[in-house]
């Protein structure tokens, strides 16, 4: 009897090492304006992403630790599902918000005219209507962060609106559980 059970722990132990739920830890988060270019908005406790005529006039950086060597993963082929969870406090033009990957460290002190480029190819969108949670694929974009940022590089996300939406996110200045990244990898 002490061998089947011994057998069936054993089985358990290797099933939790082969896969594992993960929550991205929250560095930082700020917005950036056009029609203030040189300020900074680290300590905002809405972050706003806002565009006029299709054009963008306010995005939204949020900045990860990135444990993923830590983690043990090392290949985006291990990551299952990734999922974001954003906090829409404000709403005064509803409209679609696309979420993009970026490729290193997001600094609180942001300004327009520092802002980071996003990788395109790695995206999510999701229509707001009013404020509450909401919740989008991220899998794609954690999947990029992955293949470029395995070793330790920082990583984050640039939160832009389409159209002629507007749109007032809850900072980590208001709420540390506001955004939420998590995502499934198997080892």
């Amino acid at each position: 009897m002490k061998s089947v059970y011994a057998t069936l722990m054993l089985f358990l132990l290797l099933g939790l090492a082969c896969a594992g739920t993960f929550t991205a830890g929250l560095d930082v988060d700020t917005y950036v304006d056009r029609d203030n270019p040189n300020d900074t908005f680290g300590d905002a406790t809405t972050l706003w992403v806002a565009s006029a005529a299709g054009e963008p006039v306010k995005i939204a950086y949020i900045g990860f630790i990135n444990a993923f060597g830590n983690q043990g993963i090392f290949s985006p082929d291990q990551v299952s599902t990734a999922t974001l969870k954003l906090t829409v406090s404000d709403v005064e033009k509803p409209g679609i918000i696309k979420v993009y990957f970026v490729y290193g460290y997001i600094s609180p002190e942001l300004t327009w005219e520092d802002a980071p480029e996003a990788v395109e190819n790695a995206s999510a969108e999701i229509e707001i209507d009013s404020p509450g949670e909401y919740t989008l694929d991220a899998t794609d974009i954690i999947k990029e962060a992955v293949r470029t940022c395995t070793e330790g590089c920082p990583y984050g996300l640039k939160i832009v609106a389409e159209g002629d939406a507007s749109v007032g996110l809850a900072s980590s200045e208001v709420s540390k559980g506001s955004t939420e990244l998590k995502y499934i990898a198997e080892m």
